[in-house]
């Protein structure tokens, strides 16, 4: 007789609410750490495709700036030059050879090459809104620092000034501007004028797209390997932010891509020296030789002068490379973009001068400009000021000799990280930005 039992418990197969709670845990850890790990994926991605972009352009950039190396000048006439040619024959120094800061000729008519290409290059390669000339002088009216006699030998010595005419490129970049948008230059001006909270917002906002847009501008009017460098970059790397109609150049975060012209301020500046053991590179008397400007090779920039008499010296320093840089994700506190470095000087800041305490001190933005391309600085010759030398200053604000700044001056140039003391939110900001001074290769 077989026996049946009804009372047995029958276990069916399930978990326990204790091992299911387990189980629960076990799968948010592992969770989590794989979405650690694809963030982390993702944003090594993200910045891989930024660095490839900001590499092209960097390219492109320095491609440029070699031409300019041998890049012949075209000398004409100035405003008030009475002479047949710009530069005649018997011009002289108009200092004589006694004079304690006597300059030679040949070092007055380098140095008015060197200005005059600086301009230039300025002008084809703009990094702010004032580096672009639209009204009359398009390029600046040079005093060369020399004299003679013109036609009418009883008005005795005349000054000689010299200019040059507007390039192919800068008029066609300032073309492009306006026939995209004419009004790209008045809206920036209208917010500087209006002078709120607000309005200061914008106008950050604003010249930083008008920077990135620049640099769009320039890398399609420029020539790569016998192709036009707009060819390397794909369509998800441009675009356009602001919707005006010009396009800029866009991270992997969809933010622009802005560049400095002349980063003379970024901290990575002294790893171009050639040789880091060079006893030079830390000897003030020969630091400029170190860092020699490619387009100064005979010195002839106001710098360079040995004498300090009444006339002050200010000393170039290093040149640098054009500093491509993308922001990262992060924003600042005023919702624009969050770029850790020094893109332009306070536009609000017009006619600055970095040496207050110095009476008389003549070495100054222009009254009405806060472009590089703008800056007063003193010569011999410039009749105690009331001739005034305005040109391109790479290294604004220069160190006097001697020296009378901090050493923290390096923080005022165009691509510094300011100094943190001053404001701290600059450094937070730079540790997610993306330059070509920090991709291998970006140089050659």
């Amino acid at each position: 007789m077989r026996q049946t039992y009804f009372n047995k418990p029958v276990r069916r197969p399930g978990l326990t609410l204790v091992e299911l709670l387990v189980s629960i845990s076990l799968i948010t850890v592992v969770s989590s750490m794989f979405l650690v790990a694809y963030r982390a994926a993702a944003t090594e991605a993200s910045n891989i495709r930024t660095q490839s972009t900001i590499r092209k352009i960097s390219e492109v950039l320095v491609s440029r700036m070699q031409e300019y190396e041998n890049y012949p000048i075209q000398f004409a006439r100035g405003t008030g030059n009475a002479f047949a040619i710009p530069v005649p024959g018997n011009a002289v120094p108009a200092l004589p050879s006694t004079a304690d800061e006597y300059e030679p000729k040949g070092i007055l008519l380098e140095r008015l090459r060197v200005m005059l290409l600086r301009e230039m290059i300025a002008q084809e390669m703009p990094d702010h809104y004032q580096d672009i000339k639209l009204s009359a002088p398009i390029v600046k009216n040079y005093w060369t620092g020399l004299v003679a006699v013109g036609p009418n030998a009883n008005a005795g010595p005349q000054p000689v000034v010299v200019t040059a005419s507007e390039s192919p490129r800068a008029a066609r970049l300032k073309a492009r501007l306006n026939q995209a948008n004419p009004n790209w230059v008045s809206k920036i001006n209208l917010l500087i004028q209006t002078n709120t909270p607000q309005s200061s917002r914008e106008l950050k906002q604003e010249l930083t797209r008008s920077n990135a847009e620049f640099l769009y501008l320039i890398v399609e009017d420029s020539i790569l390997n016998g192709s036009p460098a707009i060819e390397l970059f794909g369509k998800s790397e441009i675009g356009d932010t602001d919707g005006d109609g010009l396009l800029e150049f866009l991270d992997s975060f969809r933010q622009p891509i802005c560049w400095v012209r002349w980063p003379t301020g970024f901290p990575e500046t002294t790893r171009f020296h050639p040789d880091l053991l060079d006893p030079s590179f830390n000897i003030n008397g020969f630091a400029n030789y170190a860092f020699s400007d490619p387009l100064d090779p005979r010195k002839a920039d106001p710098g360079y002068r040995i004498k300090s008499q009444s006339t002050k010296v200010y000393k170039p320093a290093a040149m640098a490379f054009p500093l491509v840089i993308s922001s990262g994700p992060d924003q600042d506190a005023d919702g624009a973009y969050g770029f850790g470095v020094k893109l332009w000087h306070d536009p609000f800041a017009r006619g600055f001068t970095p040496y207050p305490n110095n009476s008389n001190d003549r070495y100054r933005l222009a009254p009405t400009s806060s472009s590089v391309t703008d800056v007063v600085v003193p010569v011999p010759y410039d009749n105690g000021g009331n001739s005034p030398v305005v040109m391109c200053d790479p290294w604004f604000p220069r160190s006097l000799v001697p020296p009378e700044l901090p050493t923290s001056v390096k923080s005022y140039r165009l691509g510094a990280i300011p100094d943190p003391s001053i404001d701290p939110s600059y450094a937070k900001q730079f540790e997610d930005d993306i330059t070509n001074y920090s991709i291998n290769g970006a140089y050659q």
